[in-house]
């Protein structure tokens, strides 16, 4: 079954004004089912530099990336 993960994106600098968010990112993925779909996720090594300041002066402390919801194949919101 083929998922549409839509997520958050944020990054947090040590100067708190150079942060980046970004909202609404969608990505697809293949799973048999919705527990499947966590473990992959909780598994995958992400790209995070869509939420890069490239122009941050300061140190990038963390970066992390939240799920917002997840819609299946048949456009049914499964999440949350």
């Amino acid at each position: 079954m083929k998922y549409l993960v839509t997520f958050k994106y944020s990054s947090f600098y040590e100067d708190e004004s150079e942060n980046k968010v970004v909202d609404n990112h969608t990505l697809e993925y293949e799973a048999k089912d919705l527990d499947e779909l966590w473990k992959i996720l909780g598994e995958e090594d992400y790209d995070d530099e869509i939420a890069i300041n490239f122009n941050a002066k300061s140190d990038c402390n963390a970066t992390e990336r939240d799920e917002i919801k997840i819609v299946d194949e048949n456009n049914k919101v499964v999440w949350p």
